[in-house]
């Protein structure tokens, strides 16, 4: 089939002079999904025009296929522009200072910010000895100063930069507020709910989607988890 005038604009300013190599690749649920990115308004047509494209077949479009089509779009994983690695370092740097704190206090040293619009608007460290509370864990503080900088419940367009993989609670209180994107620094093996226990956030059945990125640096960012844990008092 021929490839559509716009649509062979839009892929090569994208880059892609191959497009049978980049649907093999990618699919033309992803690929559509980076076209998207880069042309938000671009209409469902193109989605349309990329399955006949790759199935090589020019047929007429019923009505309820094309609802399967965006259907399945729809159920895609977000995907949101990458972020600078400057920028991806320079946050989980801030919820490492975040963890120090923790480590002040005798509290497992884990830390966490939240940033809207480049700035950070909610930081927050584990201190759930200190108060007694197993709600204290770094992203819930994080999340609940947020919450009050920008008086609502709801953090749309918020990114969290977290130094340890977050644990079931704090998965689904990300989920719940709607944080766009979510960054951590280490793998936590026994409890995380990103990858390592659980994938909470690979479910394509909740009402929400956050990406998730990490672990950035493994070796780095489960040193102060590691070193807490040696003393057998924290055990």
């Amino acid at each position: 089939m021929k490839i559509p005038q716009y649509l062979q604009i839009k892929l090569a300013s994208l880059g892609i002079t191959d497009l049978k190599d980049q649907l093999i690749n990618e699919g033309y649920l992803n690929l559509f999904a980076k076209l998207r990115l880069a042309y938000p308004s671009l209409g469902y047509n193109a989605l349309f025009d990329l399955y006949k494209i790759n199935t090589g077949k020019n047929i007429p479009f019923s009505n309820d296929l094309k609802q399967k089509l965006i259907l399945e779009f729809k159920s895609l994983p977000p995907i949101y522009p990458l972020l600078p690695e400057a920028s991806i370092r320079f946050y989980l740097n801030e919820a490492e200072k975040q963890a120090h704190f923790a480590l002040g206090k005798n509290e497992v040293p884990i830390g966490a910010v939240i940033v809207h619009e480049g700035k950070i608007i909610g930081k927050g460290y584990n201190q759930t000895r200190t108060k007694q509370d197993i709600l204290c864990h770094a992203e819930i503080q994080a999340i609940r100063e947020a919450q009050i900088y920008l008086d609502n419940f709801r953090l749309d367009n918020c990114d969290i930069f977290v130094t340890l993989e977050p644990c079931l609670m704090c998965s689904g209180a990300i989920i719940h507020s709607r944080i766009r994107r979510l960054v951590f620094g280490a793998l936590e093996p026994k409890t995380g709910a990103c990858i390592s226990q659980h994938q909470v956030f690979a479910n394509k059945k909740t009402n929400h989607h956050c990406q998730v990125i990490g672990p950035i640096d493994q070796a780095h960012f489960s040193e102060l988890i590691s070193n807490f844990f040696r003393e057998p008092s924290n055990l």
